[in-house]
């Protein structure tokens, strides 16, 4: 009797579930979702991540079963430039004893920053293939977001070679210089690298990587129940996507405090919190409610308390997930006009795109949305998404 052993692929992220912060890992969870639930015969899966390192020994293992699967969690050593290291020997060490466990026949790594690309050093001494999905510009800039310490945008990342940026605090330009040729090296051994939109795969095109295929993300597989906020008499205006500059959450809080509209009251997602989180504030006499992230099954009950999603980026965004959840949950978007947040957005039906260099237009908006209340309440126009999520 002939037996077909299945093959295994190591899924690699920072975070996973239930530790679930960031887009990418929402990705990477549907993927592992997909993979475990219609392809269980051909593909065993593992998975290598870091999670939440709070009150933890530095370079420890923690093994703990999530949906009949193997989940290893290591932790890392939080430290001031943690995220842009690139070459951890400890990690490595660590991913090695996680190969010689699991030895998957394929590793796909999402977003690896604590972890550094060192992990895969361990895959190419034992010739293990790898695929890398990309996220952000991690690997190709000092900047993960292409914005620096003093505000100044890397739109298209660092294409010219000769023109330098400015370097993050106590990264020398030799540093700074080695990561890039560190890390190019280990995308020039992938044996694919997938974008997740065709703009972001442009800009690591022109910075040197050509070998990208486009992988466009899709949105979770569930039913997406229509926003319900009747119970409310003003719009509810949220940001979710994360309360840092990078996000536009400072831009945007600037704006409404600026206008400071009668008919609108704002919902914040502070991912440093507890889902089960929640404090009132006032930006002056704006209502403002605050609640901790969410749980994967509980994203489409987090859309049907929003009318009008704000995703005012200032870095462009190599894909948006959640102004694609937000059209698909009938929620009206404004989205930053730079990178693939807004792709999905038909301006006037289901949102608006704006300029962020200046808070003109987000203002503008805002101030649209105060004078026609009954327009935002309303649903926005939905738009259909392809499927599946794999391809």
């Amino acid at each position: 009797m002939s037996y077909n052993k299945s093959k295994k692929i190591a899924l690699v992220n920072v975070f996973f579930p239930p530790h679930a912060i960031g887009g990418a890992t929402r990705v990477i969870a549907d993927q592992f979702d997909i993979l475990v639930s219609k392809y269980a015969a051909q593909y065993d899966c593992t998975v290598f991540t870091t999670g939440d390192c709070i009150n933890v020994k530095p370079y420890q293992i923690q093994v703990y079963p999530y949906k009949n699967t193997r989940v290893y969690k290591a932790a890392v050593a939080l430290k001031p430039m943690t995220e842009w290291q690139y070459k951890d020997e400890k990690m490595k060490a660590l991913f090695d004893l996680f190969l010689d466990h699991e030895q998957p026949d394929l590793i796909h790594i999402h977003c690896i920053q604590r972890m550094s690309a060192a992990i895969l050093e361990a895959a190419i001494e034992r010739n293990i293939p790898y695929i890398i999905t990309i996220h952000d510009a991690w690997w190709i800039s000092d900047f993960q977001f292409l914005v620096d310490r003093k505000g100044i945008q890397y739109l298209e990342g660092h294409p010219d070679p000769y023109k330098l940026p400015n370097l993050p605090d106590d990264i020398s330009l030799d540093e700074s210089l080695q990561r890039k040729y560190y890390l190019k090296s280990i995308l020039n051994g992938a044996a694919q690298i997938l974008s997740v939109s065709e703009k972001f795969a442009d800009i690591y095109r022109k910075n040197g990587i050509p070998n990208i295929l486009v992988n466009k993300n899709g949105i979770s597989p569930i039913n997406w129940l229509p926003k319900n906020t009747e119970h409310k008499n003003k719009v509810i205006c949220a940001h979710i996507g994360g309360m840092e500059e990078h996000k536009g959450y400072f831009l945007f809080k600037e704006c409404i405090e600026k206008i400071n509209p009668c008919n609108i009251e704002v919902l914040v997602v502070d991912h440093s919190k507890e889902e089960n989180y929640e404090r009132l504030d006032r930006w002056k006499d704006v209502e403002v409610t605050f609640i901790g992230r969410m749980r994967q099954e509980q994203i489409s009950a987090l859309y049907s308390r929003i009318d009008v999603l704000f995703a005012p980026s200032k870095w462009p965004e190599s894909f948006g997930l959640v102004t694609r959840e937000a059209v698909a949950s009938r929620c009206w978007v404004i989205a930053s006009n730079l990178g693939a947040i807004g792709e999905d957005i038909i301006t006037g039906e289901n949102g608006f795109l704006v300029d962020v260099s200046t808070d003109r237009e987000l203002s503008d908006m805002i101030m649209h949305i105060e004078n026609h209340p009954k327009k935002f309440k309303a649903f926005s126009t939905v738009k259909k998404f392809e499927r599946p999520l794999i391809k």
